[in-house]
């Protein structure tokens, strides 16, 4: 009745709304230009029908309100990055595709980025994950060179001497030749590609003429390459425009969307995402979706989605080029769409390994084989990697909801006073549940080792001794091969997870996560520590000048990279950057 009325007395205002279930945690966020409107919505829909499970799990309700749509969106975005509730669509921390780009500088240079550069002055993608783009990248630097050096050198590079930089190593560049290789490449990505096959085919026949044959014969492969990616497609948009095809398919409880990318007119790539699905508006969730996909990547001309979709309440950013299958060429391709959609749902049925959509029943099959009191909202797993006694890193990955928190991943720098795998691990967790109670940060429901009953206990010596007992403890434990083998319940009993593919290979995935996370922590900080060791034996640079070096630089690539005005900022010292640039150049 608490929550009958709460539903009831909502204002007719815009705002955001939060589903909690009995542990008080947020289910579902969404964003509503009527509040009462939109959460009645919810419990009136489903009184003829089987009550969902998303409606059973509500227990309780939290709402704001804004005074415009704007605000409702930013406020809405924020809400679920805070609390990623599983019945939203939460796309991983790393949904990021590939792009060449162009930079925006006076010389400017070829890039290959993973995430969108909204300062570039070109930006050529998103590109097929997996796809030969890197190959592209290094035809175009050959054929169509722009600055492929540092710039400013006083000389000459070796890239200039072979025809691959625009000579802004040595001398000033004008600007009509670099809007003139950039036309070019442009006309490249539009799928002109007559000029660049010319001159590959001249590049192989010389080198074939010279006996250079395996030159010959990687450069034939490029012109295989760009015949591929150029070659008619049965089902392509007539105008050489960009246009991305967000379509859905619903299955029982789960929901497939897939994005066609297209560009001038060609299909590049799909992109697949299942999800649990239980009677969530299609609108808001395909509106969250794109939301997600264009905060990384760049917006096409045109986005087409179903005709279900309530153009009027999608985000402002992309609403404008937002449209449903109207032309005869959009309808064909939306059901070519709506048919792989169809398809991933069966591909995540019919896989034994494949965790997509799954991460609700992996953590109820968890709490089972575990011997969990509950389903576990918020875990927490935890790990060591050291060499000898020197470079110790602790590590903890999150995952909220079965999904990876990247955000909240962290490591932990142990004193080599602490010799044992117990030590280690019960300081680790004490300084992060020590802060955590201090900061009154969210506790995990679960923590897993990574390790054996030793490790376990150690973790339950920390967390009885902070009076937190009610977070559950178990482990994971790896083979003589450093594979995953079985689990150590709460009972402290070795549980066989193999007979169980999917929980298998999520709990290996975690596992792995961890593991190298680890690691790179103690790479990094054992080549932090030779480095600063080797700069040590230069003149003029105390540990002072070199804390300062690696505050802005992480490598010494970065340092050999960095021009002289921002060196001589940090060392302050004419004589010690004179220095350093020996000692630099004496390391290429």
């Amino acid at each position: 009745m608490e929550l009958k009325n709460k539903v009831n007395n909502l204002p007719n205002k815009p705002g955001c709304y939060l589903y909690l279930n009995k542990d008080k945690h947020v289910i579902y966020v969404g964003k509503a230009k009527n509040l009462k409107k939109r959460v009645s919505s919810y419990f009136d829909r489903v009184q003829n029908l089987k009550t969902t499970r998303l409606v059973r799990e509500i227990v309780d309700l939290e709402y704001f309100v804004v005074s415009n749509e704007k605000e409702s969106l930013l406020l809405e975005e924020n809400l679920i990055k805070k609390y990623r509730p599983k019945y939203n669509v939460l796309l991983n921390d790393d949904k990021a595709y590939p792009y060449i780009i162009i930079t925006n500088e006076k010389n400017p240079t070829y890039k290959y980025v993973r995430k969108l550069d909204k300062k570039a002055l070109r930006s050529f993608g998103p590109l097929p994950i997996g796809s030969n783009a890197r190959e592209t990248l290094i035809t175009l630097q050959r054929l169509f060179p722009l600055r492929r050096c540092k710039g400013s050198l006083g000389k000459p590079c070796l890239h200039y001497f072979i025809g691959q930089c625009s000579g802004a190593c040595f001398r000033e560049v004008d600007r009509e030749y670099y809007q003139e290789q950039i036309k070019r490449v442009d006309n490249f990505f539009k799928g002109n590609i007559n000029e660049v096959k010319k001159i590959l085919t001249n590049q192989m026949q010389k080198a074939a003429e010279n006996l250079q044959f395996e030159e010959a014969q990687r450069i034939k492969e490029q012109i295989i390459g760009l015949d591929f990616t150029t070659t008619k497609q049965n089902v392509e948009f007539k105008s050489q425009t960009d246009v991305d095809v967000v379509s859905y398919f619903i299955d029982e409880e789960k929901i497939a969307i897939v994005t066609l990318f297209y560009r001038a007119g060609k299909l590049l790539f799909k992109d697949e995402h299942v999800q649990l699905y239980f009677e969530q508006d299609i609108t808001d969730l395909l509106d969250s979706f794109m939301t997600q996909i264009y905060e990384k990547n760049i917006l096409p001309n045109k986005i087409i989605v179903d005709n279900d979709i309530e153009l009027f309440d999608l985000n402002e950013k992309y609403k404008s080029i937002t449209t449903h299958p109207i032309k005869d060429e959009e309808k064909i391709i939306y059901k070519i769409a709506v048919d792989n959609a169809q398809e991933a749902i069966r591909k995540s049925r019919i896989s034994s390994t494949t965790n997509i959509g799954n991460e609700s029943e992996l953590l109820i099959e968890l709490q089972k084989k575990a011997k969990l009191n509950k389903e576990p909202y918020r875990l927490e797993m935890f790990d060591i990697s050291n060499i000898g006694n020197e470079f110790i890193i602790g590590s903890c990955v999150v995952y909220i909801n079965g999904r990876s928190a990247r955000n909240e991943f962290r490591k932990y720098n142990i004193e080599s006073k602490f010799t044992s795998d117990y030590d280690r691990m019960k300081e680790m967790l004490y300084r992060r549940f020590q802060k955590a109670l201090l900061e009154k940060r969210m506790l995990p429901d679960l923590i897993i080792m990574d390790g054996g009953i030793i490790q376990v206990h150690a973790a339950k010596e920390i967390i009885n001794a902070l009076g937190l007992s009610e977070i559950q403890i178990i482990g994971l434990v790896k083979d003589e091969h450093h594979n995953t083998s079985f689990l150590i319940d709460t009972n402290e009993e070795e549980t066989k997870i193999k007979d169980q593919p999917k929980l298998f290979n999520w709990l290996s995935s975690i596992q792995i996560r961890v593991d190298e996370y680890a690691k790179s922590g103690f790479r990094k900080k054992q080549n932090n520590s030779f480095l600063k060791s080797e700069l040590e034996q230069i003149e003029g640079l105390g540990k002072k000048r070199i804390q300062d070096l690696f505050k802005k630089y992480n490598t010494i690539s970065e340092i050999e990279q960095a021009n002289q005005e921002e060196l001589f900022k940090i060392l302050k010292n004419k004589k010690a950057l004179d220095n350093l640039n020996v000692y630099l150049k004496s390391k290429k």
